[in-house]
Parts: structure tokens; C-alpha cells; sequence
């Protein structure tokens, strides 16, 4: 696990992202894969909204994080990952008190409709993108999605 705190970074250029008054955002990662995981923290961390992001490598963690305080304003969960994965995870953060946004990332390049369904109490689900300019707007659109 790791937490990292930032105070608004200056990867997003100003014509992408409007600034905003809207509260500070907590992100939740829960991806098993090093490289992946470093890519979407360093990518959330230039958002001026992001205040904190924590990872979680697996589901089983992510819960823990979450029964011990950790509370997200939106989650980026692998469907893929060992001890729990993405599918049982979203299902058992839909059923808590206080369920929040959750984007499904996916290395799958075509996703079925079983997987939809399976997923469907996930609020987004995606391929992962192929490249940073991808990442970085999934992101600036994820997080005015909960905006509005």
C-alpha cells in the first residue's frame, strides 16, 4: 500500500480542466501491476482536484483499507488481480454504507457482455488505455463525471 499526499499538480494543462471549487478528491488504486499502478498515480497526482491517492495491489487489501478508515471518493479497480479480484470487489464495495464511484480498468481489448453484467454495479468499464494522453483524459472525464 502506499499513500501519497499532493496539493494539485500542474500536469493538467488549464484548456483541459477549468479550475474548480469543488472539495479535494480521494483516489483509491487497486492494481496489482507495478507499472500500470505507477502510471495511473503519477497521471492522478497532476489533477489539481486529487489531494490523495492510495493503492491497494489486490481487493482483499483494498477492503482492509477500507474497514480501517480509508475512504475514497472514487476507486480505479484491475478486474484481473490475485487473492480478489476486480469482479468480487466491486460487488462488495456496492454493498457497503457508503459505496462510492468505481472505474473498472481492464487489459482486455474487447469486453463482453457477461463481463458487462457481471460488473454492472461498477460505474465505468474500460479497456486501459494505451498510452498517457488516453490515461490522462479518462481521468479529467471520470472525475467531472462526479462533478455533475
Amino acid at each position: 500500500m502506499f499513500t501519497l499526499n499532493v496539493s494539485g499538480g500542474a500536469g493538467f494543462a488549464a484548456r483541459q480542466l477549468a479550475p474548480s471549487k469543488a472539495a479535494p478528491l480521494r483516489i483509491l488504486i487497486v492494481e496489482d501491476d507495478e507499472a500500470d499502478a505507477y502510471l495511473i498515480k503519477r497521471l492522478l497526482v497532476e489533477h489539481p482536484r486529487i489531494e490523495q491517492v492510495v493503492r491497494a495491489v489486490d481487493g482483499i487489501e483494498a477492503l482492509d483499507m477500507l474497514h480501517v478508515g480509508v475512504n475514497p471518493d472514487l476507486a480505479f479497480i484491475d478486474l484481473k488481480m490475485p487473492r480478489m479480484d476486480g469482479f468480487r470487489l466491486v460487488t462488495e464495495i456496492a454493498n457497503q454504507r457508503r459505496p462510492f464511484p468505481m472505474v473498472v480498468l481492464t487489459s482486455l481489448t474487447s469486453i463482453s457482455d457477461t463481463t458487462r453484467r457481471s460488473l454492472r454495479r461498477a460505474d465505468q468499464i474500460l479497456s486501459k488505455p494505451e498510452n498517457v494522453i488516453q490515461m490522462r483524459t479518462l481521468i479529467a472525464k471520470t472525475i467531472e463525471r462526479i462533478d455533475n
